[in-house]
């Protein structure tokens, strides 16, 4: 769904009182690893029909937010990872959804489709904006159809999340992870299910709800911001 798990895996603790992570950055990853299992099994039957024009489409767009992120993303996430920033992020790429999404459809996925997907998903390093929404914003507002962008979102998702979370459990502290087993046992699985149920259900209606997703976000940046206020003395 694009609503930015970077952005609600920070602000909803915050906003429900729950503690933090020992390591919040290797609980996401983990979560976003689960994320992809589950994604891969709603989709393995395209996995498997993919064309070798597709695979090297897919493998080409991401590139650039692959290097990105490897560069640069705990910079991006020291500058525009403040709760207010956040929630700033998340209604103006909502909108920004929103709005593609009223485009007419016209074609298919082509070359120049790509490369905007491409540069959309570095934008996505920002919590807040989502990856599969920035993705499925540059598809849209290129008059991509419904339904053929919100599948290369789903290809394109894959092989920088799951890059990215691997990396980062590589990198990560074994005795911090030790600790956080329990919660882990159960975040992997539920992230996988949902996100594999998400995406069935996603498929069976041919688009993504963007309307939905949009409401939610900016709904969510609301109560930051009023939570916020409310907390500054």
């Amino acid at each position: 769904m694009p609503v930015s798990s970077s952005a609600q895996l920070a602000l909803l603790p915050w906003l429900l009182g729950w503690p933090e992570p020992a390591d919040p950055t290797t609980f996401a990853a983990a979560l976003h690893a689960g994320s992809c299992a589950g994604i891969g099994c709603a989709i393995r039957s395209d996995l498997k029909t993919l064309s070798r024009k597709e695979i090297l489409a897919v493998a080409a767009a991401s590139i650039p937010a692959g290097i990105a992120g490897f560069v640069s993303e705990d910079l991006v996430a020291r500058r525009l990872g403040g709760r207010l920033q956040m929630a700033g992020l998340l209604a103006t790429a909502g909108l920004a959804l929103l709005a593609a999404d009223r485009r007419p459809q016209e074609h298919g996925v082509r070359g120049r489709d790509v490369a905007m997907a491409a540069v959309a998903q570095v934008a996505a390093l920002a919590p807040g904006v989502s990856r599969s929404g920035a993705t499925l914003t540059a598809l849209r507002l290129a008059r991509v159809e419904r339904a053929s962008a919100q599948r290369f979102t789903l290809l394109m998702s894959l092989p920088v999340t799951a890059g990215a979370a691997a990396l980062t459990l590589l990198r990560a502290d074994r005795a911090a992870l030790r600790t956080m087993a329990p919660a882990l046992a159960v975040g992997l699985p539920v992230a996988a299910l949902t996100a594999a149920r998400c995406t069935e259900g996603e498929r069976r209606r041919g688009a993504v709800p963007v309307r939905a997703a949009a409401l939610y976000r900016l709904g969510l940046a609301a109560v930051v911001v009023v939570r916020h206020l409310r907390e500054k003395p």
